[in-house]
């Protein structure tokens, strides 16, 4: 598998059927509604940040071989894998089944709000939450690969600050916060290429 993305499925839980879910929308329908209209783009998110994913190049060295990851459990996600093809965005948002009223929790079980099919991400892998100050943190959970914010791997159950744009790994999953103004900058120099 080196040299060649690594295989993601990425999805939201959905409310009334733990199996089922939204898949997170590609950056490509994000990118049209605000072209057509930045207003609906705008009201679409209400304030709320974004995971952006994409993927990783081909010509980019696989460092995280699948080998590394020998302990896995199954966790049910019967989805088609996303592997090498459109970046995706998701909302961060929370689903009303979870059990952490004020967290939004990271993982590869469906009993997560924002869940990562890898074998990389555990179970219960990470949380995001707004602080006193409603700045957004990472906490990651205690995880077997850690999380990282910046290419730092972060202490376990200590929360880190997120920026707009930074970029975040959950185990070998790489993604990009973005505040919702952050992901609607992005959006329009997009445009303007």
């Amino acid at each position: 598998m080196s040299g060649s993305p690594r295989a993601l499925t990425i999805w939201r839980s959905c409310a009334k059927h733990a199996q089922i879910a939204v898949v997170p929308e590609s950056l490509l329908v994000w990118f049209n509604l605000f072209t057509d209209d930045p207003a609906g783009a705008r009201t679409r998110l209400s304030g709320r940040p974004v995971l952006l994913y994409e993927p990783p190049l081909e010509d980019e060295p696989d460092d995280d071989a699948d080998e590394d990851y020998r302990l896995r459990t199954q966790s049910g996600i019967i989805m088609p894998a996303i592997g090498g093809g459109e970046p995706l965005a998701v909302v961060v948002e929370k689903s009303k089944e979870n059990a952490f009223q004020k967290r939004i929790t990271v993982g590869r079980t469906a009993n997560n709000d924002i869940v990562l099919d890898d074998q990389s991400v555990s179970r219960f892998h990470a949380y995001l939450q707004q602080d006193d100050h409603q700045a957004w943190t990472l906490t990651d959970a205690g995880s077997r690969n850690g999380s990282f914010v910046a290419g730092r791997r972060i202490v376990a159950r200590k929360a880190v600050a997120l920026a707009n744009a930074v970029v975040v790994r959950i185990g070998a999953v790489q993604l990009t916060f973005f505040s919702a103004a952050g992901f609607l900058e992005l959006l329009k120099k997009r445009a303007q290429r």
